[in-house]
């Protein structure tokens, strides 16, 4: 049988295969085209092989006020009360124990603190599963539903429960990989390092900082291939990541843009994710005012219209993702504020970020193999999923969009 050795690194840009001497040796290797968004997106994409517009993730959050894990704070009116950070943030922890059953996904229940509280029961969890459970795709099997289903066996190393990610979290991460020396090597390593992206927007992909994990990191994948090299005859070794990095230059503030403007951002339903603005309108005179006010921000990002959305693969079958939705093309995103507890900001400075459009120069993201891949110039996420299957051997399913990547 082969073996199947595949690497991911969340957020490798291209061209920081420079600072990997094991990996850029490689001569097979082309650049990833991501999808619009996020790793909600992403992940979602990679394990099944559909795109967004069928999987149907595409940001953490949806507009659903009949599930919303915080409509309790809406029925008891405790939203009506004064709020600050202190008393968000135990609003913020009842909510999750209270869930903490229902959801298993990586990203947990994120604590909205710079959203308005009294909008938090419009907004439910697009993806409450953990990506390798049963549960994670409702209309879509996952190549790990594929691979139990085949009584295939898999080893998944790195692969953290949440988002949340110490220094000391890396170094047993790291270690974690480094003591993956199994005596019988399953059909399928699936080894998973999830920190660079972490990392990247808190010091930017070509700092000090990330460019000595990288070389770390570099050093983990060739003791790894080596070990494979040494217990398997045959083997297919492909390393990839999901998005580049792209570092920004300016934060714009939305609710100053409405307040210039005599609008006040709270009186509407909103989200902001980063470079993203989305909103739900309660009638025709909302819609007129927020596009008069989003209008202002012509040359530094566009809305996305049915074409756009359908170009991108990302047209959903009804409103859950917004009404309207704006986009905020590099270098820029919205401002996220301080969270300030005790005199300390709590919340990192971010200095580099992704969901930009996936045709953005330099934003793609990369995949290395000892295989000859098709000659093209990208790799898409829907890809990955049929690549496995069909190096293990396993019929690809009808539904999948991508195809295999190596000649």
């Amino acid at each position: 049988m082969t073996h199947v050795l595949t690497v991911f690194i969340d957020g490798l840009k291209f061209e920081s295969l420079k600072y990997m001497p094991f990996l850029n040796s490689f001569s097979q290797k082309r650049k990833i085209w991501t999808d619009l968004g996020y790793s909600v997106a992403c992940h979602a994409s990679m394990y099944s092989g559909v795109r967004p517009n069928k999987h149907l993730s595409w940001f953490i959050w949806k507009y659903s006020p009949d599930t919303s894990p915080f409509k309790w704070i809406n029925k008891l009116k405790i939203d009506r009360l004064p709020h600050n950070a202190y008393s968000k943030y135990i609003c913020y922890r009842i909510s999750s124990l209270l869930a903490r059953e229902e959801v298993t996904a990586f990203t947990g229940i994120p604590f909205l603190w710079n959203m308005p509280l009294k909008d938090w029961h419009y907004f439910d969890l697009a993806e409450k599963r953990y990506w390798t459970d049963p549960r994670y795709m409702e209309n879509y099997p996952t190549i790990f539903d594929i691979l139990t289903k085949n009584s295939i066996e898999y080893d998944l190393v790195g692969m953290p429960v949440d988002t949340r990610l110490s220094p000391r979290d890396i170094r047993n991460q790291n270690r974690a990989l480094r003591e993956h020396n199994p005596r019988e090597i399953r059909p399928w390593t699936y080894l998973f390092i999830g920190y660079i992206d972490l990392m990247s927007h808190f010091y930017g992909q070509d700092s000090n900082e990330v460019q000595a994990l990288l070389k770390e990191i570099d050093k983990i994948v060739e003791q790894k291939y080596r070990f494979f090299e040494e217990q398997a005859k045959d083997f297919v070794f492909f390393l990839f990541s999901d998005h580049g990095h792209i570092k920004i230059n300016q934060e714009l503030d939305l609710y100053s843009l409405f307040k210039s403007s005599g609008k006040q951002l709270e009186d509407y339903i909103f989200f902001i994710d980063a470079n993203y603005v989305r909103f739900w309108f309660k009638n025709e005179r909302e819609e007129k005012e927020i596009h008069q006010v989003i209008s202002k921000l012509d040359g530094k990002g566009f809305i996305l219209t049915s074409d756009l959305l359908r170009k991108y693969n990302v047209d959903m079958p009804d409103n859950r993702y917004g009404d309207l939705i704006f986009y905020l093309d590099a270098p820029y995103i919205f401002g996220r504020g301080e969270i300030v507890v005790m005199g300390k900001r709590r919340n990192p400075v971010i200095v580099s970020m992704h969901g930009y459009r996936p045709d953005f120069p330099c934003y793609d993201g990369v995949i290395v193999s000892n295989k000859p891949l098709l000659d093209e110039p990208y790799v898409k996420l829907v890809d990955i999923m049929p690549s496995i299957l069909s190096s293990l051997d396993i019929p690809i399913p009808k539904h999948a969009e991508g195809k295999v990547i190596w000649k």
